[in-house]
């Protein structure tokens, strides 16, 4: 019996493009296991900071990276003139706002941003909840986060009044008649209203992207198989 002997046979165009394909998908991979292992660096830093008292923010300038995840103590008050909602936030399946107010704080002299909870928009679109605040100085518990973060998404749609659908962290502080700083505030103790806190984990996501990761490898030894199956030819008869 005559064994069939094949070679590997390539072309040039088809080889080139899987070449790009193979290097595209296995980037994507390692970008998505990047996203992941940094997701879950953050948790492990928010989790390790949870166990720390809460502490007064310092005074001058701040960066919201140098503080991010601490858990931080406020006393002063809420500027409810300059209060604004933030649009489609859903929890446990019903659209809402996340209520954002800036807040004099006595402790560190500075005036920060406090992402206060989340309220129900209600079956009415056209009509804006009130939201009760608390008078005078209150104390507020709460831990740092970045205001560009993925909490709370860059946009650049049109705000309408007091209701808007991302937090523009320089467009919003350029409204302010004082300075910001570049903080934002997750509240977490109760002030006697009726918000809602119930925050976003720092590594949510992880799984997913973990997930992707294995689609895209997948993806890149799919590519390879292909590409060697279609170029392996039987060698011709002599």
């Amino acid at each position: 019996m005559k064994m069939r002997r094949f070679e590997f046979r390539p072309s040039w165009l088809p080889t080139l493009a899987a070449l790009f394909m193979l290097l595209l998908t296995a980037y994507l991979g390692h970008w998505q296991l990047n996203r992941a292992d940094t997701k879950t660096q953050l948790q492990a830093r928010y989790d390790a900071m949870q166990h720390d008292p809460a502490t007064v923010l310092p005074g001058g300038e701040m960066a919201a990276n140098a503080l991010l995840y601490r858990k931080v103590e406020l006393r002063g008050q809420f500027d409810l003139v300059h209060q604004i909602y933030i649009d489609n936030r859903i929890l446990n399946s019903v659209a809402g706002y996340y209520i954002v107010t800036p807040f004099h704080d006595r402790l560190s002299g500075a005036n920060v941003l406090v992402n206060r909870g989340w309220l129900s928009a209600g079956s009415d679109r056209s009509y804006l909840p009130p939201v009760s605040a608390p008078q005078g100085e209150v104390r507020i518990e709460g831990i740092v986060i970045n205001p560009v973060s993925r909490y709370l998404e860059l946009s650049k749609q049109a705000v309408h009044g007091s209701v808007w659908e991302n937090l523009d962290y320089p467009k919003y502080a350029a409204t302010l008649p004082y300075a910001v700083q570049p903080i934002l505030v997750l509240q977490l103790n109760d002030t006697g209203d009726t918000l809602k806190r119930e925050w976003d984990r720092p590594d949510a996501g992880a799984a997913m992207h973990l997930g992707y990761a294995v689609q895209w490898f997948g993806l890149t030894a799919a590519i390879l198989i292909i590409y060697v199956v279609l170029n392996v030819k039987r060698r011709p008869a002599k």
